[in-house]
């Protein structure tokens, strides 16, 4: 599995991989069983959004801000 995009995106995954595994593995799961793929999460002030998209082709996500 492969992880790449927004470097803050990433930052913030860490963080979530960090302070609860659990909500992170369940992200992951929505991007992977959505149909379109994807899934959009905040930071940590919830101000910010991410968009983590799932390419099942090669089996990685891709994280991009999801705000403007």
């Amino acid at each position: 599995m492969k992880l790449s995009g927004d470097p803050e995106g990433l930052e913030e995954l860490k963080r979530i991989k960090e302070e609860n595994l659990f909500y992170l593995k369940f992200i992951m799961k929505e991007a992977k069983s959505n149909t379109d793929n994807m899934t959009v999460f905040k930071d940590k002030t919830g101000h910010k959004r991410y968009r983590l998209s799932y390419n099942p082709t090669d089996d990685s996500f891709t994280v991009t801000a999801a705000d403007g």
